[in-house]
């Protein structure tokens, strides 16, 4: 069997889709990479206002039963809209799941914002993003 390789965002919202075997929506989806290898995959539900930091824990304790572990790649799929580059959907919850990923040893090597209709890095500018087909 020959490995998958994962290099673009396309890579990783097919890789995701194929994996969880549907379109995610208003979820966050966590991948572990070790070695540059995939590891477990995590879709959960985004949180409501003030959770943040009980459910950053949660999704961070979960991620680290992959003992392998060294980093985390996350999509945040959601309909929100954006306010402008710098007020990002779910910041709140993504402050704190680096720094409960943090507590763990694990670091955040890449994140997605996946809108309705685009898709682009998630502390990236999202006029550079693509659209979605």
């Amino acid at each position: 069997m020959e490995p998958i390789t994962i290099k673009t965002p396309g890579d990783v919202l097919s890789f995701i889709g194929h994996t969880l075997g549907f379109w995610p929506q208003e979820s966050l989806v966590c991948i572990t990479l070790a070695d540059n290898h995939v590891g477990a995959t995590l879709r959960v539900d985004l949180p409501k206002p003030g959770a943040e930091i009980s459910y950053a824990q949660t999704v961070a304790g979960h991620l680290g039963h992959d003992i392998s572990a060294e980093s985390v790649l996350f999509a945040v799929y959601t309909s929100e809209p954006l306010d402008g580059a710098r007020n990002k959907p779910h910041a709140a919850t993504i402050a704190a799941l680096t720094g409960a990923l943090a507590e763990r040893g694990l670091t955040i090597r890449e994140g997605l914002l996946v809108g309705d209709q685009t898709v682009s890095q998630y502390d990236g500018d999202p006029e550079m993003g693509g659209r979605l087909p």
